[in-house]
C-alpha cells in the first residue's frame, strides 16, 4: 500500500506543504543507505513505540488506537455498542514518552535490533523515506502492541478504525498473532475504483452499509463477520430552499489549486452575493495556504478542523472530488455535485457515479441547482442512498442492537448473550443447555 503511485502522491503533497518533512525528507536522501538511513528508521521506529499511550492498569477487554479525529469519532461508535465492556482508547502522542512503561517498551525494542537492522537495510535500498518510515512503523507497532497483549491477558480483542495505517495493521497484526479478535469499523467509503484496496485482517467488520461490504468483497481480501451501523451524521431528507446563499467546496487529499480557484472565481461571477466555504482535508498536514489562492473576498472562507456537520448544514450545496465526504454530506440532507477535475484521481474514483449516488457536472453552470434537484427527488434515489447508509430511513436504534449483538458474540462469545436471551422469557432446549454448560 505505502509504495502505489497514489501514495507517492499524497507523500508528495505533504512534502510541499510541510515544511519539517521536507527538511528530514532532505537530509535522509543526503544519508548512506548502509547506516545512517537504517538508524533513522530505527529512530522512527523508537518514536511510534514511545507515543502509545495511555496505557492504563485497568482490566480492559478492548483495545483501541486511534490517530486522527474522524478515527477517533468511528472507535468511539463501536465503544459506545458495548457500554457493558471496559476498553482501552490508545491514541498516538508524544507526550506519553514520559511514562516509564514507556521508556521500558524502547529498551525491549533496543535488543530487537540486530534482529530488525537487515531489515531496515533493505527498506533503505528499496524505498525512499516516507514509504520506508511507515513501512518500519508498522513493525514497531505490531512489536509494541505485542508486548501490551503479553502483559494484559485480560484484553479479548483489538478495535481498529483503519485497514492501512501503520499503527492498526501493527494492532491487528499482533492480535491475531496472540488468538486476539479484531474488529474493524471503517472511517470512509471504500475507493471503488482505486488499483489497490488493502485487506480487512478482522473477525469482525462494522460498516455503513451494504455497499461498503460488496465493495471490499469486490477489491480486498475480506472474510470478516458484517454488522451495519450507517453514517455517523444523523441522517436526515434531502433539504432544498429557494435561492442558493452558500456554497461549499470540501477537498480532498491531492487538491488541484488552480481548479479551485478557477472554481471559486466562477461562483463569485454567477453567484456575486453567495458565501462559498471551502472546507480543507481534516488532515492538518494537508492543509492549504489561504493566501495562494490569491483571493481577497470576505465572502470567501477557508476552514480547518471544524464541525463537519455544523458545516454541511450552513452550505445549501456542497461541491466534492474524489473524496469520501460526499456520503456524509447527502446523508445530513445537502445535495452534492461531483467535480472530477477538484483533484488529480481517477473519474469516478469512489465508484459513486456509476452507482448512481452522486450527480457529476464538468463545471460550475448556473442552472446547477436545479440540475441537483432533479437527481435528488428522483424515485429510486433514496434506495441507493440507504445501500450507503443503512441508517437512511430505517430505524437506527434497531440497527444498532443487531451491531451490538454481533460484537458481543466475536468479543465475549455466545455466553454473552445469555442475559438477553433471559430478558426474551422465551429460552429454546439448545440455548437453555449452553447455559448450563457455561
Amino acid at each position: 500500500m505505502e509504495t502505489t503511485s497514489a501514495r507517492a502522491a499524497v507523500f508528495e503533497e505533504i512534502k510541499s506543504k510541510n515544511r519539517l518533512y521536507r527538511f528530514v525528507d532532505a537530509v535522509y536522501e543526503r544519508s548512506g543507505e548502509s547506516l545512517f538511513q537504517p538508524l533513522f528508521l530505527l529512530a522512527y521506529m523508537f518514536k511510534c513505540v514511545l507515543s502509545i499511550g495511555p496505557l492504563t492498569g485497568s482490566s480492559a477487554e478492548l483495545v483501541s488506537i486511534a490517530q486522527f479525529p474522524n478515527e477517533k469519532k468511528a472507535v468511539a461508535r463501536a465503544v459506545d455498542l458495548l457500554p457493558q465492556l471496559c476498553t482501552d482508547n490508545l491514541t498516538l502522542s508524544m507526550r506519553h514518552i514520559f511514562s516509564l512503561e514507556q521508556v521500558s517498551a524502547a529498551v525491549a525494542l533496543l535488543g530487537l535490533v540486530p534482529r530488525i537492522w537487515g531489515f531496515l537495510r533493505r527498506l533503505a535500498r528499496s524505498h525512499s523515506f516516507m514509504p520506508s518510515a511507515r513501512i518500519a512503523s508498522a513493525l514497531a507497532f505490531y512489536i509494541r502492541f505485542s508486548q501490551i497483549l503479553d502483559q494484559k491477558a485480560c484484553l479479548a480483542a483489538a478495535l481498529i478504525p483503519s485497514n492501512y495505517s501503520p499503527e492498526a495493521i501493527g494492532l491487528a497484526a499482533a492480535a491475531h498473532q496472540h488468538g486476539r479478535q479484531v474488529v474493524y469499523v471503517n472511517h470512509a467509503p471504500v475507493p471503488l475504483n482505486a488499483p489497490y484496496v488493502p485487506p480487512v485482517l478482522a473477525d469482525c467488520a462494522l460498516f455503513y452499509g451494504e455497499m461498503t461490504a460488496e465493495a471490499y468483497k469486490t477489491k480486498a481480501r475480506f472474510q470478516s463477520d458484517v454488522a451495519l451501523i450507517g453514517q455517523p451524521l444523523a441522517a436526515r431528507p434531502m433539504t432544498w430552499r429557494d435561492t442558493v446563499q452558500t456554497v461549499g467546496i470540501f477537498l480532498t487529499a491531492g487538491t488541484k489549486l488552480e481548479t479551485l480557484q478557477s472554481l471559486v472565481a466562477t461562483i463569485r461571477l454567477d453567484l456575486p452575493d453567495a458565501r462559498v466555504l471551502i472546507r480543507q482535508h481534516p488532515v492538518t498536514l494537508l492543509k492549504m495556504d489561504f493566501a495562494s489562492l490569491a483571493l481577497q473576498d470576505e465572502n470567501v472562507e477557508l476552514t480547518l478542523g471544524n464541525p463537519l456537520d455544523d458545516e454541511i448544514q450552513a452550505c445549501d450545496l456542497v461541491i466534492c472530488g474524489n473524496s469520501g465526504v460526499a456520503l456524509n454530506v447527502l446523508g445530513a440532507g445537502r445535495p452534492v455535485a461531483y467535480l472530477s477535475s477538484l483533484d488529480g484521481l481517477a473519474f469516478d474514483y469512489n465508484g459513486f457515479v456509476i452507482n448512481r449516488l452522486v450527480h457529476s457536472v464538468p463545471w460550475w453552470t448556473n442552472d446547477i441547482y436545479d440540475r441537483l434537484r432533479s437527481f435528488y427527488q428522483m424515485p429510486g434515489w433514496p434506495d441507493v442512498m440507504q445501500k450507503y447508509d443503512a441508517a437512511y430511513g430505517a430505524d437506527a436504534k434497531a440497527l444498532k442492537q443487531r451491531a451490538s449483538k454481533t460484537l458481543l458474540q466475536h468479543i465475549r462469545g455466545k455466553a454473552a448473550l445469555l442475559p438477553q436471551l433471559e430478558d426474551r422469557h422465551a429460552i429454546d432446549p439448545s440455548e437453555q443447555r449452553l447455559r448450563v454448560t457455561n
